[in-house]
């Protein structure tokens, strides 16, 4: 965040304030000189989402997976440079793509990875009336969204509604990769978790959710045709609406205690 000067206008009056915003910064992530991404992000916690980017786009598996690892910032904008194995039998080329900040489609690499991976079997199982408890367990931890109003969270619970992560970032898919990463790089595991998101649930979430093993995404906000079709294809549970005393089941009714 950073602070600045500007002008309010209230009750009929002008006046001179100190207001919080968002700030964004320029990342380019390059994969052994091969192929690499650019994106916009909050310029803080750059490695959690370097890996949990890396993890829920299929290129690695494992932290130590990633053999070297170089940050620089120069001039407000990040460059981070990995060096890992990548899959032989992923056709990669040289190309510079953008990860949107918005809700963009798979690609057709992403895709064909997604082709690769099993139905969800996860031994999940949340008590529909905890399911509403994500809004008043995440109330006191969005403080630079209340400073700012800009900014999209991620928030990792097990089955017990107990918290375990949180990230957040002006997009809200580097808030996932955020949530994600930072879990992935302490050592733990996702078959026993639910993703709780602000913002609206995309397919390209379903899809960071499938791969780091993820098996139910939760919003107060709705999710997209596309990603209750994806996640309903891979046995994956989706939630929306999840306000007060009920929430919107689209698919997963496994993982969901309703007794």
């Amino acid at each position: 965040m950073r602070k600045i000067r500007i002008k309010r206008w209230k009750d009929g009056a002008l006046e001179e304030v100190d207001d919080l915003v968002a700030e964004e910064t320029f990342l380019h992530l390059e994969i052994e000189d091969k192929i690499g991404f650019d994106t916009i992000i909050s310029p803080h916690d750059i490695k959690d989402f370097v890996y949990g980017n890396l993890f829920s786009e299929g290129f690695i598996d494992e932290p130590s997976e990633i053999k070297t690892y170089s940050e620089r910032e120069k001039d407000g904008s990040f460059r981070v440079d990995v060096s890992i194995d990548l899959d032989p039998d992923i056709s990669y080329r040289r190309n510079y793509n953008i990860l949107w900040t918005d809700c963009t489609a798979p690609s057709d690499v992403q895709k064909r990875i997604g082709d690769r991976i099993a139905k969800m079997d996860s031994p999940l199982r949340i008590k529909a009336s905890d399911v509403p408890l994500v809004r008043s367990k995440t109330a006191d931890r969005v403080d630079v969204y209340k400073q700012t109003g800009a900014y999209h969270y991620a928030f990792l619970f097990d089955e017990k509604m107990n918290l375990i992560a949180t990230a957040f970032d002006v997009s809200r898919h580097n808030a996932v990769d955020k949530v994600i990463g930072s879990t992935f790089l302490n050592g733990g595991t996702f078959a026993d978790k639910a993703l709780f998101v602000t913002g609206r649930i995309t397919s390209n979430m379903v899809w960071k959710c499938l791969r780091a093993g993820i098996p139910l995404a939760m919003s107060r906000s709705a999710p997209l045709l596309e990603a209750i079709e994806l996640a309903n294809a891979y046995d994956m549970g989706v939630i929306g609406f999840a306000r007060g005393k009920r929430f919107n089941l689209y698919c997963g009714e496994k993982y969901i205690d309703f007794g």
